[in-house]
Protein backbone atom coordinates (compact mmCIF):
# COMPACT_ATOMS: atom_id res chain seq x y z
CA UNK A 1 0.00 0.00 0.00
CA UNK A 2 1.49 3.38 -0.87
CA UNK A 3 1.28 6.14 1.67
CA UNK A 4 -0.77 9.32 0.94
CA UNK A 5 0.87 11.64 -1.16
CA UNK A 6 1.36 14.16 1.36
CA UNK A 7 3.91 12.17 3.65
CA UNK A 8 5.45 11.05 0.34
CA UNK A 9 5.76 15.16 0.11
CA UNK A 10 6.84 15.38 3.29
CA UNK A 11 9.51 12.56 3.14
CA UNK A 12 11.51 14.12 0.21
CA UNK A 13 10.75 17.46 1.55
CA UNK A 14 12.71 16.28 5.03
CA UNK A 15 15.26 14.49 2.82
CA UNK A 16 16.57 17.21 1.03
CA UNK A 17 16.78 19.58 3.71
CA UNK A 18 18.86 17.33 5.91
CA UNK A 19 20.77 16.97 3.02
CA UNK A 20 21.25 20.42 2.48
CA UNK A 21 21.61 21.63 6.05
CA UNK A 22 25.37 21.07 5.32
CA UNK A 23 25.03 23.45 2.77
CA UNK A 24 22.77 26.07 4.44
CA UNK A 25 25.18 26.21 7.82
CA UNK A 26 28.46 27.06 5.77
CA UNK A 27 26.64 29.60 4.24
CA UNK A 28 25.06 30.83 7.54
CA UNK A 29 28.41 32.53 8.25
CA UNK A 30 28.61 34.19 5.12
CA UNK A 31 24.75 35.55 4.31
CA UNK A 32 25.15 38.86 5.92
CA UNK A 33 29.17 39.42 6.15
CA UNK A 34 30.89 42.78 5.55
CA UNK A 35 34.30 43.85 5.42
CA UNK A 36 36.05 44.33 8.84
CA UNK A 37 33.26 42.00 10.81
CA UNK A 38 35.51 38.77 9.14
CA UNK A 39 33.90 35.14 8.16
CA UNK A 40 35.04 31.91 9.13
CA UNK A 41 38.46 31.57 8.44
CA UNK A 42 38.42 27.65 8.46
CA UNK A 43 38.82 26.66 4.43
CA UNK A 44 36.25 24.39 3.73
CA UNK A 45 38.45 23.43 0.70
CA UNK A 46 41.51 24.16 -1.03
CA UNK A 47 41.74 24.38 -4.97
CA UNK A 48 44.51 24.36 -7.76
CA UNK A 49 45.00 26.81 -9.53
CA UNK A 50 46.32 24.83 -12.43
CA UNK A 51 42.66 25.74 -14.39
CA UNK A 52 40.65 28.03 -15.46
CA UNK A 53 37.51 28.16 -12.91
CA UNK A 54 35.74 31.40 -14.40
CA UNK A 55 35.94 33.54 -17.56
CA UNK A 56 33.35 36.30 -16.93
CA UNK A 57 33.50 39.90 -15.41
CA UNK A 58 30.51 39.49 -12.81
CA UNK A 59 31.20 41.59 -9.74
CA UNK A 60 32.49 39.25 -6.83
CA UNK A 61 32.66 41.19 -3.75
CA UNK A 62 33.01 40.19 -0.17
CA UNK A 63 30.88 37.47 1.41
CA UNK A 64 31.02 35.53 -2.19
CA UNK A 65 31.82 32.21 -2.44
CA UNK A 66 31.93 30.05 -5.38
CA UNK A 67 34.14 30.03 -8.66
CA UNK A 68 34.33 33.71 -9.21
CA UNK A 69 36.02 33.57 -6.54
CA UNK A 70 38.01 30.65 -6.83
CA UNK A 71 39.16 32.39 -10.16
CA UNK A 72 40.06 36.21 -8.13
CA UNK A 73 41.67 34.45 -5.94
CA UNK A 74 43.77 32.57 -8.23
CA UNK A 75 44.71 35.48 -10.47
CA UNK A 76 45.68 37.04 -6.66
CA UNK A 77 47.69 34.36 -6.17
CA UNK A 78 49.84 34.10 -9.26
CA UNK A 79 50.67 37.33 -8.88
CA UNK A 80 51.82 36.77 -5.31
CA UNK A 81 49.17 38.84 -3.43
CA UNK A 82 47.84 35.13 -1.60
CA UNK A 83 49.32 31.82 -0.62
CA UNK A 84 48.03 29.31 -2.44
CA UNK A 85 46.64 27.69 1.15
CA UNK A 86 44.34 31.42 0.49
CA UNK A 87 42.87 29.82 -2.38
CA UNK A 88 39.50 28.34 -0.47
CA UNK A 89 36.17 30.00 -3.03
CA UNK A 90 35.22 32.08 0.23
CA UNK A 91 35.93 36.11 -0.71
CA UNK A 92 36.77 37.09 3.10
CA UNK A 93 39.28 39.17 4.59
CA UNK A 94 42.65 37.51 2.72
CA UNK A 95 41.10 37.86 -0.36
CA UNK A 96 39.49 41.60 0.41
CA UNK A 97 43.02 42.78 1.11
CA UNK A 98 44.83 41.21 -1.38
CA UNK A 99 42.07 42.71 -3.82
CA UNK A 100 42.84 46.61 -2.48
CA UNK A 101 46.33 45.79 -2.67
CA UNK A 102 46.53 44.50 -6.42
CA UNK A 103 44.41 47.41 -7.03
CA UNK A 104 46.96 50.07 -5.60
CA UNK A 105 50.08 48.44 -7.32
CA UNK A 106 47.79 47.99 -10.67
CA UNK A 107 47.47 51.83 -10.14
CA UNK A 108 50.39 52.66 -9.18
CA UNK A 109 52.70 49.96 -11.75
CA UNK A 110 50.26 50.35 -15.07
CA UNK A 111 48.87 53.73 -14.45
CA UNK A 112 45.53 52.36 -14.24
CA UNK A 113 42.39 53.67 -13.18
CA UNK A 114 40.93 51.20 -10.96
CA UNK A 115 38.75 51.74 -7.96
CA UNK A 116 40.33 51.02 -4.84
CA UNK A 117 37.23 49.34 -3.39
CA UNK A 118 38.29 45.63 -2.74
CA UNK A 119 35.51 44.41 -5.13
CA UNK A 120 36.52 42.87 -8.43
CA UNK A 121 34.25 44.13 -10.68
CA UNK A 122 34.73 44.54 -14.71
CA UNK A 123 37.57 46.57 -14.85
CA UNK A 124 39.46 44.62 -11.77
CA UNK A 125 38.93 41.46 -13.78
CA UNK A 126 40.43 42.96 -16.88
CA UNK A 127 43.49 44.02 -14.90
CA UNK A 128 43.98 40.64 -12.81
CA UNK A 129 44.17 38.93 -16.59
CA UNK A 130 46.15 41.46 -18.11
CA UNK A 131 50.11 41.13 -18.11
CA UNK A 132 51.11 44.14 -16.11
CA UNK A 133 51.87 44.30 -13.66
CA UNK A 134 54.44 41.51 -14.58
Amino acid sequence: MRAPTCLRKAAVISAATVALSGIATAAAGTANAVPGQGISSTALQSYSCSKAYYTGTAVTEYGDTGNRVIEAQCQLHWRGFLSSGQVDGIFGNNTYNAVLSFQKEFNRDCSGGLSVDGVVGTYTWGALRSPCPS
